[in-house]
């Protein structure tokens, strides 16, 4: 059976339709103060249950909804909980840079786990220090990648003929995937972050005409922007932008788009204006894998 959370209904239905699984949503509301209130359905008892979190722009509601909704499913008698959250929270402070920050990930991934879930499914986790997920969870954990999907519809919509960039060094990952799907070459520029909306990037474009920046996230889009004009002042003349978790908070798109991108594509483990892609075939894929 697949329950979805608020903000998952259309992943988790496209995912049921893949498992030949029953959907079921959650009941949730917000009280005046902030609250989250959850209801399960009462059809999971005895059943295995992957329930579909949604994080995205609310991450903290998300992870409350995860809490209440994993305890509730257990108590009601669901035989087995696999936890799906396609935009993992809190991954960017994978260590301690200044002494006493917080380890993020290490203890969101702690907190998921004492709740008593058998195993997790995520996408695209924004690893770059940690060098897999099995360095963050004891339980199964499955991170599948989305850029696959992402490849194959640029490719099938907007023609053949692109180079696939990476806006720097940590997004080599991603633009390894994309273009090989698309048998496509790749470059990879030069990042300078001097802080969050301070971004500066470098890099030596030759003989380009059609590109796709490729990143795990956008977010604020100012890493993408920044790439967009250094590829226009290298003679690009079409510029896609594709992700995985589109966040596109602060006036992203604007920025973008002013910056000389035609088109932004992301997939659907985040709601957003531009999720034309689903990533629920791989999601699915390690669901079977799973419970093999």
């Amino acid at each position: 059976m697949v329950v979805s959370g608020s903000g998952c209904t259309r992943l988790a239905m496209e995912l049921s339709r893949h498992l030949a699984a029953t959907f079921k949503p959650l009941v949730t509301r917000e009280f005046p103060d902030g609250e989250l209130y959850v209801r399960v359905p009462q059809e999971v008892r005895g059943k295995r249950v992957a329930l579909a979190i949604c994080s995205g722009r609310r991450p903290n509601d998300a992870l409350i909804e995860a809490v209440l909704a994993v305890k509730t499913l257990t108590r009601v008698g669901a035989r087995e909980v696999i936890l799906i959250m396609p935009y993992f929270p809190y991954a960017r402070q994978d260590q301690e840079f200044s002494p006493g920050e917080a380890v993020s990930l290490s203890i969101v991934a702690e907190l998921l786990e004492v709740l008593g879930i058998s195993a997790l499914v995520t996408v695209d986790m924004h690893l770059h220090r940690v060098k897999s997920i099995g360095e963050v969870f004891r339980i199964k954990a499955i991170n599948v990648s989305g850029m696959g999907e992402l490849a194959r519809y640029v490719s099938k919509n907007y023609g053949e003929g692109f180079t696939v960039v990476a806006p720097d060094e940590e997004a080599r990952q991603w633009a390894e995937i994309f273009s090989k799907e698309i048998g496509a070459d790749y470059l990879v520029l030069e990042k300078e972050r001097k802080g969050d909306e301070d971004v500066r990037i470098r890099g030596e474009v030759s003989n380009v005409k059609k590109a796709v920046i490729v990143d795990d996230i956008i977010s604020t889009g100012t890493t993408v922007a920044a790439a967009a004009l250094t590829l226009r002042e290298y003679g690009v003349e079409e510029i896609i932008a594709a992700c995985t978790h589109g966040l596109f908070v602060a006036g992203a798109e604007a920025k973008i788009v002013s910056a000389g991108v035609k088109d932004i594509v992301a997939t659907d483990s985040v709601v957003n204006q531009f999720a034309r892609v689903s990533v629920a075939v791989p999601i699915a894929n390690a669901l079977v894998d799973i419970t093999a």
